[in-house]
């Protein structure tokens, strides 16, 4: 307010503020823990190690399942205070952190037991489910068999969205409901490789694995053939477990540029060779340039071996040799 004078607060006053909010903290916890369960408590042997003949009392409730809380020195101090614990803090550094351990169950967990339950609602068996809901996961004891149970599910074929009630717990009791949705892609299977390749390297059927991607998420040149891929080699180095595209490979290389080859020109009546420098590198089938070293002319040509390629009769070389 107007004319409000603003002055610094001594050390000991400021203590005396957290000493307070400690004991009124400490008064409003001390009433809700009487109605939590006994697993939900924090007792003051689980703070203190010489707490007494008062070990068992509750102070605090429990964090959750999987979490922790953290109790500071002028909260530590009161509790110390009011049940009649020796102990001091030693500095205003000085804490106690209580965990409650616990089991994630997480959005794998729950989507295995959706796939059975879609699959009799006649959603595809090798589909990828995606669900919508974040935050499904919970926590629960970490030797608790806990069931999953999925109820009310409702599927439509045409867009694959689906919406269901999840319920978990044990034989004893069902502790956590939860309503989760997403959707079933449909996928499909391609080759991927075992290991690294390089190129150079020839595409054995034992290089090769499977996996499975999402229909729409799917290039349109990925290899689903393995056929396609066996006896190739890379362009490039290619990782394994990664989907593979037609440009991605190719034949090895049977004609290497700049190597010397032989030209061959085949009829039915002769047969005719001469060498030649390759222009390109080329596998088998393919069409490459190449130099006549006679004629120094440039020719195309197929190759059709290691080293030797073949041109058609139309385009002429000078006799090498007759057979």
């Amino acid at each position: 307010n107007r004319g409000a004078v603003v002055v610094g607060l001594p050390e000991a006053e400021i203590d005396a503020i957290y000493e307070l909010r400690a004991v009124l903290e400490g008064r409003a916890i001390a009433a809700a823990v009487e109605v939590v369960g006994e697993a939900d408590l924090v007792r003051l042997g689980d703070i203190f190690e010489d707490a007494g003949p008062r070990a068992n009392v509750a102070v605090a409730q429990a964090p959750a399942l999987g979490r922790r809380i953290s109790f500071d020195y002028v909260w530590l101090a009161e509790i110390a205070r009011a049940y009649q614990v020796s102990w001091r803090p030693q500095s205003r550094f000085d804490r106690v952190v209580i965990e409650r351990a616990g089991r994630t169950v997480g959005a794998a967990e729950i989507v295995a037991a959706l796939k059975p339950a879609l699959a009799a609602e006649g959603a595809p068996a090798n589909g990828q489910i995606e669900l919508a809901n974040r935050g499904t996961e919970f926590a629960v004891a970490p030797d608790a068999a806990i069931k999953l149970d999925i109820r009310n599910l409702a599927y439509d074929g045409a867009s694959g969205r689906f919406s269901a009630i999840l319920v978990a717990g044990t034989d004893q009791s069902w502790s956590h409901r939860a309503t989760i949705a997403g959707r079933v892609h449909p996928t499909i299977a391609v080759p991927v490789l075992r290991r690294s390749i390089s190129p150079g390297e020839i595409i054995r059927t034992d290089d090769l694995d499977w996996m499975t991607v999402r229909e729409d998420a799917a290039r349109r040149d990925l290899v689903t053939d393995p056929r396609r891929l066996v006896g190739n080699t890379p362009r490039s180095r290619l990782a394994a477990g990664v989907p593979i595209r037609d440009s991605d490979t190719r034949p090895p290389i049977l004609v290497a540029r700049n190597s010397t080859v032989t030209i061959l020109l085949q009829t039915t009546s002769m047969s005719l060779s001469t060498l030649g420098r390759a222009s390109e590198d080329g596998a088998r089938g393919e069409t490459i340039r190449v130099i006549n070293i006679q004629s120094n002319r440039t020719l195309e040509a197929v190759v059709v071996g290691p080293d030797t390629v073949t041109i058609a009769g139309a385009q002429r070389i000078p006799v090498a040799s007759t057979n």
